[in-house]
């Protein structure tokens, strides 16, 4: 069965505490069994199994079988083309000791696919409102949520009626919009 996650799931996935100290033990470690996972993070042994599949259907961990039991590694998947970049750039989030917090908020600036429209359709330009609704054909009420959304995750800036990618800080919050602008 081939693999067609999409951004905006794979941004709910990763915006997940749990998944993010599971990925974490797998940066640290390399390598781990379900049961392994579950004595390192606390986590329930069926908590740990269905994040373990929810981060393995977004291509971010690989796992293999050694008789009966699962081994998962952080590695991705090459048939998911963001897969990649994003798995890197969580590497680098942990080796920078980023709080769980801060990759929450960037990852949930993309958890929607209308907000990912807004994003594209910024890309390299500044649009007044009136512009974002032509391009984006959304509601004017849906417009301004997901702009504030994305303001307050600093992926956006308004300033004097223009909008315009903003230079985020946050390694994750510039690769996110790089795949999205890719």
């Amino acid at each position: 069965m081939k693999l067609r996650p999409t951004l905006w799931r794979t941004c709910r996935v990763i915006a997940s505490e749990t998944r993010l100290k599971l990925l974490w033990q797998l940066f640290e470690t390399g390598e781990l069994c379900v049961q392994e996972l579950v004595e390192r993070t606390g986590i329930s042994r069926p908590n740990a199994s269905n994040q373990l599949r929810a981060l393995n259907a977004r291509g971010l961990i690989t796992p293999r079988r050694e008789d009966m039991r699962v081994i998962y590694r952080a590695e991705a998947n090459t048939e998911i083309g963001f897969a990649e970049p994003l798995l890197t750039t969580l590497r680098t989030c942990f080796d920078c000791s980023m709080t769980f917090k801060t990759i929450i908020q960037q990852a949930t600036a993309f958890t929607h696919e209308r907000r990912i429209e807004i994003v594209r359709a910024l890309d390299g330009k500044k649009l007044q409102f009136h512009e974002l609704l032509e391009a984006t054909a959304l509601s004017s009420a849906a417009l301004s949520r997901h702009l504030r959304k994305l303001e307050d995750r600093g992926i956006v800036r308004g300033i004097g009626g223009q909008y315009r990618l903003s230079r985020t800080g946050n390694p994750l919050g510039r690769t996110l919009v790089k795949i999205v602008c890719a």
